[in-house]
């Protein structure tokens, strides 16, 4: 089935799916069976405009404070990629509104980015895309990445009650954002 690309629907805060919920009640949630099954993280695949996703879900304590949607398939070209990342980001504006956040970084510091190639610094790893949006319960963060030849785009939602709590605790760097 055809899933829209913002995940959360009105009246849920990933898919079908609640903060704070266990593990079985995010099951409930979803049709057929988990390709990943694991106390602290469910995975299923799915569909996004004929492209095969991922729907992950994380659980800290037994409970749900973080989930997202990974577009796994191989592009032919970085420009590929591109693309479909400003595609995905106009469907989440349509959804939820300007970012609060929009832009890029250079990771590698020493790379020299030529303007008319950003796609392929992203793929090599030197630049990172991303946008990030607030919502009442939940921060949004739509990233594109890459690991030396591909690039991966994830769709990130977070409990804002978890954040801070983890932030209170021991600082963001335990937010694992890659995937």
């Amino acid at each position: 089935s055809v899933t829209p690309g913002p995940e959360s629907k009105a009246d849920h805060d990933f898919r079908g799916a609640d903060w704070g919920m266990t593990v079985e009640e995010v099951k409930k949630t979803e049709p057929g069976k988990p390709k990943v099954d694991k106390p602290d993280s469910l995975t299923y695949e799915g569909r996004y405009k004929k492209r095969v996703t991922y729907f992950n879900y994380k659980f800290k304590d037994g409970k749900l404070f973080r989930a997202g949607v990974v577009y796994p398939e191989k592009m032919d070209s970085p420009d590929i990629y591109m693309k479909n990342y400003e595609d995905l980001k106009k469907d989440i504006i349509t959804a939820y509104g300007k970012p609060v956040l929009d832009g890029e970084k250079q990771i590698n510091t020493k790379a020299v980015i030529d303007p008319d190639k950003k796609a392929d610094a992203v793929c090599k790893g030197d630049l990172v895309y991303a946008a990030q949006w607030n919502l009442p319960r939940s921060m949004v963060v739509l990233i594109m990445q890459g690991n030396g030849k591909d690039c991966l785009t994830s769709l990130i939602y977070l409990d804002w009650y978890a954040l801070q709590s983890l932030a209170a605790q021991d600082g963001l760097g335990a937010l694992d954002i890659e995937e």
